[in-house]
């Protein structure tokens, strides 16, 4: 009698923070406040792979899985509305009474510590970009550009220096995978005010040696979506407190993005098209420009943040001719950072005192594509849009139904489950997790 082959083992992932749902819902008899803030919270999520990975014709490096169930835990919290000085957390459930460890290693969620370049690097970048504006203010238009783009140097500042959730989000997209320092140093590599009449480099001809997807113009025009994306979701944050901090934001974000509308219209290069320019080239580009700026509308900023926060639905092909284009990739950009500051959000919220209700929870994924990256020795995992299918049969009254409603118009619980299986998918074909390891002559 043959042994059985046993199915892979699951994996798990680390419990959510509590995302808020709600605020200022009728709150049952069950509990002693008339309103309050609804959240909800996962725990004991598992996901289990079906089927062994498959090679994928014609595909060398990509493989698939044919399906990944994910099971798990909810719980439907509250917490009052003017939050109480009293400790009541003691009163929360416990999701689960299993005490589950994430497959994921928890050091490779966290950020790696930032370490800065070294003073002597930052000073020389400082000192060329210095010579760039001397250089640049010897010119009618180089003074006008200085002026138009330097007006707005505080809040470009105030954002990145922060202690908001979206300024640190901003920190993080701005350093990630070295991108920038990498970048930077080409770009210092590459221009030089005292540089010679003779040929020169081209500045924006260049890929990351790190990360061959990434081009200069694709990570500079993304950079530039990050922050005009920051200060239109900080602007929208602080209005009811500071509405004229706000509106300078606003306008910050503004000339972020007519400066992206000035360099596609005068040079051709935007986020997915490169017009290789050297240094003089676009000193020439400089002197040579009509003076007329794009100009970009309360109502262009005001994209950023919707589409951040998920409720902006207007279809690209109806938005005014006068906006800035955006490719589907620089969308789900933006998208991502909304998704990243509202899960940090989440984890700084004060603590529901109270859950309602609490269940089953599951979803099921099929054909996910796992692409391995040797060079880098990564790999990628496409996942399909996950639907999160919650036993909510117990849900009554208000709290149920706002809480469905959400649920069903609100995909950043269900998308940040998503990112968290691929990461975590992604680790275990990386560390050779039998059932979701590459597969060896077309078997797992």
């Amino acid at each position: 009698m043959s042994t059985p082959h046993p199915g892979p083992e699951p994996l798990h992932l680390a419990d959510t923070p509590g995302y808020p749902l709600a605020r200022t819902v009728a709150m049952p008899e069950t509990v002693d406040y008339p309103t309050g803030a609804l959240s909800i919270r996962l725990g004991a999520l598992q996901v289990r792979a079906e089927g062994r990975p498959e090679t994928v014709a014609g595909e060398d490096t990509t493989y698939r899985i044919p399906a990944l169930v994910l099971t798990g835990r909810y719980a439907l919290d509250a917490r009052p509305d003017e939050i109480r000085d009293l400790d009541t957390a003691g009163n929360l459930r416990p999701l689960s009474e299993e005490a589950r460890q994430p497959t994921l290693p928890a050091g490779s969620r966290i950020e790696a510590p930032h370490e800065p370049p070294d003073p002597e690097t930052l000073k020389k970048w400082r000192d060329r970009a210095d010579a760039h504006r001397t250089k640049l203010m010897q010119t009618d238009n180089g003074r006008k550009l200085l002026i138009e783009y330097g007006a707005n140097n505080e809040s470009y500042y105030g954002i990145f220096d922060g202690s908001s959730s979206v300024s640190g989000n901003l920190r993080k997209t701005w350093r990630k995978d070295g991108v920038t320092r990498r970048a930077s140093e080409h770009t210092y590599g590459t221009t030089d005010p005292t540089m010679s009449d003779g040929p020169q480099p081209k500045v924006n001809d260049w890929k990351d040696p790190e990360r061959p997807d990434v081009t200069y113009n694709g990570h500079a025009f993304g950079q530039q979506l990050a922050v005009g994306t920051a200060l239109a979701l900080e602007a929208d944050n602080i209005r009811a407190t500071d509405p004229d901090k706000a509106d300078r934001y606003v306008a910050a974000a503004g000339a972020a993005t007519s400066f992206s509308k000035a360099v596609t219209e005068s040079t051709g290069n935007k986020s997915d098209a490169t017009n290789p320019m050297t240094q003089q080239d676009i000193y020439t580009t400089v002197d040579r420009h009509s003076g007329v700026v794009p100009t970009t509308s309360a109502e262009e900023v005001a994209r950023y943040a919707g589409l951040a926060s998920g409720t902006y639905a207007v279809a690209a092909e109806d938005e005014p001719e006068d906006w800035l284009p955006l490719t589907d990739d620089q969308r789900s950009l933006i998208q991502e950072f909304g998704r990243n500051v509202y899960h940090d959000e989440a984890r700084e919220q004060p603590q529901a005192i109270d859950t309602l209700h609490w269940g089953d929870c599951s979803a099921r994924l099929d054909d996910v594509r796992v692409t391995l990256d040797p060079d880098r020795a990564d790999a990628t995992v496409t996942l399909p849009a996950l639907t999160l299918d919650i036993d909510d049969t117990s849900w009554q009254g208000p709290v149920g139904e706002v809480a469905r409603e959400r649920l069903r118009t609100m995909r950043f619980v269900q998308e940040l489950l998503r990112d968290a299986v691929a990461e975590t998918v992604r680790h275990a074909a990386l560390t050779g997790i039998a059932g979701y390891a590459p597969p060896r002559d077309g078997r797992s």
